[in-house]
């Protein structure tokens, strides 16, 4: 049997299942990962194969966070990897018919593909790091009052209000609480 008055009084945790990752960037990068490989293959120019790297170097800087950088460096690799056992960036071929052979060269594969993903993210991670900590540097150093660096509202001089005092005079204290303050 369920207790009614159980069921209400439970509170309900926030649970957020997915951290904050910008999937705009992910899949923006994960194209430009892929793009630059294959269209360097179909046109036979392989210089293109280096413009590759913006594509997880785009998402660690979106990811903010090394770590995240890693793991989305990571996961944008798969549609390349995906690509190259598709044929997308030529035949896989061993010069042996070793079965070992192959299995290891599929593996290397992988490897190489996913580790070269998930280390320009935790790059790209790590640029933003470290760009926001020396743009956090360069405005402490600035004094407050300068272009971009307003002064605080705490620290503003407030003026001064003028005091009334009594003057010994009805009239002359009624003029003067209507006269302008300066």
């Amino acid at each position: 049997m369920v207790d009614a008055d159980k069921g209400k009084d439970t509170k309900i945790k926030n649970t957020k299942r997915l951290p904050d990752i910008d999937l705009k960037s992910l899949i923006i990068g994960a194209v430009i990962f892929l793009f630059f490989p294959v269209a360097a293959y179909k046109q036979q120019i392989d210089v293109l194969t280096v413009f590759a790297a913006i594509g997880p170097l785009y998402i660690g800087y979106a990811a903010r966070t090394k770590l995240k950088g890693f793991i989305l460096g990571f996961v944008a690799a798969i549609p390349l990897l995906y690509a190259t056992f598709a044929g997308a960036l030529g035949p896989i071929t061993t010069t042996t018919t070793d079965i070992n052979a192959f299995n290891t060269m599929l593996i290397i594969i992988c490897i190489s593909v996913l580790g070269i993903g998930a280390l320009i993210g935790l790059l790209g991670g790590y640029l933003y790091q470290s760009r926001s900590k020396a743009k956090a540097e360069y405005e402490a150093k600035r004094p407050a009052g300068s272009k971009n660096r307003p002064i605080p509202e705490d620290k503003k001089e407030k003026p001064k209000k003028k005091k009334l005092e009594d003057t010994g005079s009805v009239t002359q204290n009624i003029v003067n609480l209507f006269k302008p303050r300066r």
